[in-house]
């Protein structure tokens, strides 16, 4: 059980209990793709006991008893599974519902696998969001990448699940191979588009025993930088939460498989890959927010929550060293204030004007 793959949930939102199918219900194995190393060490096929032991050790380290629980089946296309064990699996999620103990199931699937007559099934067996693997929407990359499905795959997935009812996801990749900064915009741009309720981006990061570890080797592919996976999920936070989209994931979620020598062979890799965004969304904004006080400022007071304060100050203090340069006569203070709502920002300076920034997204 990994305690930490709660994603970017608050109190508001649902405590998600993640059980891996490990491949289930796909065609075949997409370029980038080791779900061994990415999920970790999960039963090919998952058990009564198994499936029992795992939500049970969830439900016993969760300490907010009020909190709404999702179980979630990630690591496969749910819908691509036979049907009888789709049904098995719903049924197991669903005895810890008929006990109260969870309230609801999320599934992750191919667009290419979203039909009119699947959904009656998981409406029935309380399946209320579905993810779909989109990664990209430019043809071009999806082929590359072997997805087997195309963009207009995905536009028809989300519509089907929008009248049915059902809460949409989207996964982005950041850093494809035959992408280009212009590209991933133009999924950005897409995916607003279509408006779905949440979206999860991590870029791409090369995997041994993978088809894209051998493009790597020959020299034919180069992943991202550290810096420019961060400049790009920042822009895609930026552009998603002002169009009211909920980024609920930035990166991979480590496992101890990733931790192996030689798991990795190259790619944007960081403990805090999340945080590292999160800090330049705070930064980028901060600066434009200080356009409005002069350079010659004495004092610059910052009120944040708590729960802020981290993601404003940057690893290791970047982003207030780099504030700092820009304000060398200013005394700085950071500050937690009780009460402040998370992604705002309130500033004083020493002339007693003030103004607030409010980020969105930030909840």
């Amino acid at each position: 059980m990994k305690k930490t793959d709660h994603e970017s949930e608050t109190n508001n939102h649902p405590l998600i209990i993640p059980v891996f199918i490990m491949n289930s219900g796909c065609p075949h194995r997409c370029i980038f793709c080791n779900q061994k190393i990415t999920a970790g060490n999960f039963p090919s096929k998952i058990t009564k006991d198994y499936f029992d032991a795992e939500v049970n050790s969830y439900l016993a380290w969760n300490k907010e008893k009020s909190r709404k629980v999702e179980i979630a089946f990630y690591g496969g296309s749910f819908t691509g599974i036979e049907p009888a064990y789709q049904e098995e699996l719903l049924l197991l999620a669903n005895s810890f519902i008929k006990k109260k103990l969870v309230h609801s199931i999320r599934i992750s699937t191919r667009p290419d696998y979203i039909f009119e007559d699947n959904l009656p099934v998981l409406k029935k067996y309380n399946v209320t969001t579905i993810e779909l693997g989109a990664e990209s929407f430019v043809d071009d990359v999806l082929q590359f990448a072997q997805r087997g499905h195309d963009s207009a795959s995905v536009e028809k997935a989300i519509a089907i699940l929008k009248e049915h009812g059902f809460r949409t996801g989207l996964h982005l990749m950041a850093g494809l191979p035959r992408d280009s900064r212009e590209g991933f915009i133009y999924s950005l741009h897409k995916t607003i588009e279509l408006s779905p309720d949440t979206v999860r981006i991590h870029p791409v990061i090369v995997f041994k025993e993978t088809a894209l570890a051998e493009k790597f080797k020959e020299g034919a592919y180069k992943p991202l930088e550290l810096s420019e996976a961060v400049e790009l999920c920042a822009l895609a936070w930026e552009k998603l939460s002002a169009a009211g989209i909920r980024v609920i994931r930035m990166g991979v979620q480590s496992t101890p498989e990733m931790q192996e020598e030689g798991a990795i062979l190259a790619g944007p890799v960081h403990p805090s890959f999340g945080s590292l965004v999160l800090s330049s969304v705070f930064y980028h904004r901060t600066i434009r927010f200080l356009e409005e006080v002069a350079g010659d400022a004495q004092e610059l007071h910052f009120k944040l929550s708590e729960r802020d304060i981290s993601g404003f100050r940057g690893l290791n203090n970047q982003n207030i060293k780099a504030i700092k340069k820009l304000y060398p006569q200013a005394n700085l203070i950071v500050e937690s204030t009780s009460g402040q709502p998370r992604g705002e920002i309130y500033l004083t300076t020493r002339s007693e004007k003030s103004f607030n920034l409010k980020i969105p997204g930030i909840i």
